[in-house]
């Protein structure tokens, strides 16, 4: 029997979630409470155990990493595929300035970009599952600290889901998912806010 392990890690609260912004490849800030989840992440990345962690780039997601890797004591590896949705003319922008700016979302399509000029859920899908396929072969245990849209892409297709269930979790600031993967197949261990 073969059993791998991912911890995902959706970032803490930035000040840019907080007031309802659009933020993809940008970054932001955390707000009093992201600060208090951030310390709380690291802690019990370390705790679980990773025998590495890799982050995306971004700061909102890499400051949580470089602690826990830290505390761990483990490598920690940086790879772009981890970045969040491109969000293209939607970046930084409320709904409602979305709306006045005549912006028009397509969360249904495969292949349309979610917003003009950005990514399609197709396209986050590919690069999330490649990573997620890579992080599972490279150590038993590896956490991974990330951005909404590649969590909502990593987590239906290491449970054997398909592209269709990409908005199917709804993934919350500081949201943590442990899969163990046994010959292959996904379990939901756990599913909580850290």
């Amino acid at each position: 029997m073969n059993e791998r392990r991912l911890l995902l890690v959706r970032h803490p609260e930035t000040e840019a979630n907080a007031s309802g912004r659009y933020v993809g490849r940008g970054d932001s800030p955390f707000t009093a409470l992201g600060i208090e989840q951030a310390a709380r992440l690291a802690r019990r990345i370390a705790e679980w155990g990773p025998d590495a962690v890799w982050s995306s780039p971004l700061r909102r997601a890499l400051a949580v990493a470089e602690e826990a890797a830290a505390l761990a004591a483990v490598p920690l590896k940086l790879d772009e595929r981890l970045t969040e949705l491109d969000f293209g003319e939607a970046e930084g922008l409320t709904f409602a300035e979305t709306v006045e700016r005549g912006i028009r979302f397509e969360f249904g399509s495969v292949d349309a970009p979610v917003a003009p000029g950005g990514e399609s859920r197709g396209e986050i899908w590919r690069r999330s599952v490649a990573a997620a396929e890579d992080a599972v072969h490279a150590a038993a245990r590896t956490a991974i600290v990330t951005h909404g849209g590649v969590f909502r892409s990593m987590l239906p297709h290491l449970l054997g889901l398909g592209v269709d269930s990409i908005w199917t979790f709804h993934v919350r600031n500081a949201q943590i998912a442990e899969i163990a993967l046994v010959d292959g197949i996904g379990r939901l261990e756990e599913f909580t806010l850290g």
